[in-house]
């Protein structure tokens, strides 16, 4: 009977642990990463059996936890709620600096007064690896805890990056290298005819007050006409060129001012304000058409480059672009000027150190269009426009706003593309309206404003990704995935926080997603596992193996009264 008492009193007790976590587990039914705990029953025995005799010792009751069991994930509008999709745990320390570290599934974190992230309602911080801005970790032993810090937004507000490199895609028009202008005669015949005529710039000089220009000249008729490069017209005729009618060729060139010949010219340099004549055997006298000359500096076009000083004052280099013939464009790059378009309070320096306003580069494109190579043109202070050692041009400029000087491994590196490609600088003809724009495709620079944070959010990678008002978006710490070998084996503590023990084996940190680690999934948590269905079926079950095992009580009570009985 004493034994059968002591069994049926580890049964109540057993049952009423039981009770205990069905009850606990039903109190966290909706407490974020929360792992229900189920009850194991383990038999008891005060002496082992030899087959003939056995004493029972009763029942035991002990927790067993299953970590492994998945919650639901389910989405937040907290950007920084965030759920563990798989293996794993978040790594917390107790209090901001030398504390505990602790292990946790719940992701439910908020920011202190200083920024720091903390998990809800309790003093645990969370734990992450500093990056670079492109989420890359920079401890070297990033497989120690001591490589973790308190994740903290608020102290990587941007700073400021000064501009060291530039990057400009665009085509040049083929069709700016070239002016091209049209006549119209009548032949012998009365026919209408027009003559096409082709000048190009050569010369990089401005036409003075006594210019000249040379002209390409093709007939596609047996006739002549008269052309004037004049400013007005009735001006002197002083050269006189006779085309063969079959074959195009200048046969004769008569200057009428001397009346001397020149044979098999190929080419005439009239004077200022005067005219030529192209005289065809048979062709009929027309009325002569003045034809202006295009303006000596060619075709141009001016843009600009917007860059940051390092303290992220934004600067512009006025640019000019001018067609200088022969597949070549000259590139003049300005003074810098600020945004307001005021003289900015920097100065550009040539390669020999001097302060220049300006300085010229030649850029040449090689006959299918494609970048040839870029030419550093002599100033006046004995300087030129500087160029890197790969013969890319570049900026140098001083700042006296307090920014650091524009020079040397800061200097504007611009990239306008690779020798013998397309992938910059191009110069191609267009069928457009606008074949005479320069039709600008992308431009980037590398320099940063300074910005104030305004947001967070996690990447699948981990990633803490701090947004500025700015634009810019920067990785500042990435949360490592904790494993162990046993995470049934962690020790439980209060806030839903869990240690190491010897059953757990060491922790292992891993980058989400990778050595068997679950992905991390922003704005959302993980619910309980808590199923409320299954606790309270349990209830019942314990409810019933209670009243069993007081029931025993009960009629173990009676036969010893009834014993009692006997011997009186």
């Amino acid at each position: 009977m004493d034994a059968a008492m002591s069994s049926a009193v580890s049964g109540l007790q057993a049952q009423s642990a039981a009770l205990s976590n069905i009850s606990n587990n039903l109190a966290n039914s909706q407490t974020t990463g929360y792992k229900s705990v189920q009850t194991q029953f383990t038999s008891l025995l005060t002496q082992l059996s030899n087959g003939a005799t056995f004493t029972t010792g009763g029942v035991a009751a002990s927790v067993r936890q299953n970590l492994l069991a998945p919650g639901t994930i389910t989405g937040t509008s907290v950007t920084t709620d965030m759920a563990i999709n798989g293996n794993g745990m978040f790594a917390v320390m107790n209090g901001l600096s030398g504390g505990q570290t602790y292990y946790t599934r719940n992701g439910a974190f908020d920011t202190d007064n200083a920024g720091n992230l903390y998990l809800s309602g309790t003093n645990y911080y969370l734990q992450g690896w500093p990056t670079d801005t492109s989420g890359n970790v920079l401890s070297t032993n990033s497989d120690n805890l001591a490589s973790l810090q308190v994740v903290n937004i608020d102290k990587y507000n941007s700073s400021a990056v000064a501009t060291t490199q530039y990057t400009m895609s665009a085509n040049f028009p083929a069709a700016a290298q070239n002016s091209l202008g049209t006549v119209a005669y009548v032949n012998s015949s009365g026919v209408t005819e027009d003559l096409s005529m082709t000048y190009v710039q050569t010369g990089t000089g401005t036409i003075g007050t006594t210019p000249t220009a040379t002209y390409m000249v093709s007939i596609d008729s047996a006739t002549g006409t008269t052309i004037h490069d004049a400013s007005s017209t009735g001006s002197q005729l002083l050269y006189s060129v006779t085309v063969n009618s079959n074959t195009g060729a200048i046969t004769q060139v008569v200057n009428l001012a001397t009346n001397t010949t020149t044979t098999n010219l190929p080419g005439i340099t009239p004077s200022d304000a005067t005219s030529s004549t192209i005289a065809l055997p048979g062709s009929a006298a027309t009325s002569w058409t003045t034809f202006a000359a295009a303006a000596g500096s060619g075709f141009s076009k001016s843009t600009s480059m917007m860059v940051y000083d390092s303290l992220g004052v934004p600067q512009s280099f006025g640019v000019t672009w001018t067609a200088a013939g022969n597949n070549s464009w000259l590139m003049t790059v300005n003074s810098p000027t600020n945004t307001a378009g005021t003289k900015s309070t920097g100065q550009l320096i040539d390669s020999a150190g001097s302060v220049v306003s300006s300085y010229t580069y030649k850029v040449s494109f090689n006959s299918n269009g494609t970048l040839g190579q870029f030419t550093s043109l002599p100033d006046g202070s004995g300087g030129s426009a500087p160029l890197s050692s790969s013969s890319a041009p570049m900026l140098q400029a001083l700042w006296s706003d307090g920014a650091a000087p524009s020079t040397g491994s800061q200097a504007v590196l611009l990239n306008l593309g690779t020798s013998g490609k397309t992938d910059g600088l191009s110069q191609f003809s267009t069928t457009s309206s606008t074949s005479l724009a320069i039709a600008v495709k992308t431009t980037t620079q590398n320099g940063v404003q300074y910005g104030s944070l305004t947001g967070v959010n996690i990447d699948s990678t981990g990633n803490v990704i701090a947004a500025y008002d700015n634009g810019q978006k920067v990785a500042i710490y990435k949360i490592p995935v904790v494993t162990f070998p046993n995470e049934n084996g962690l020790i439980q503590n209060t806030a839903g926080v869990y240690t190491q023990s010897s059953l757990s084996g060491n922790y292992m940190l891993n980058q989400a997603g990778t050595n068997g680690a679950g992905a991390i999934k922003g704005q959302s948590l993980e619910s309980s596992t808590v199923n409320t269905t299954v606790e309270f079926s349990n209830m019942i079950t314990a409810q019933q193996a209670y009243s069993a095992a007081s029931q025993v009580i009960g009629t173990d009570k009676q036969m010893f009264q009834a014993l009692l009985q006997v011997i009186q």
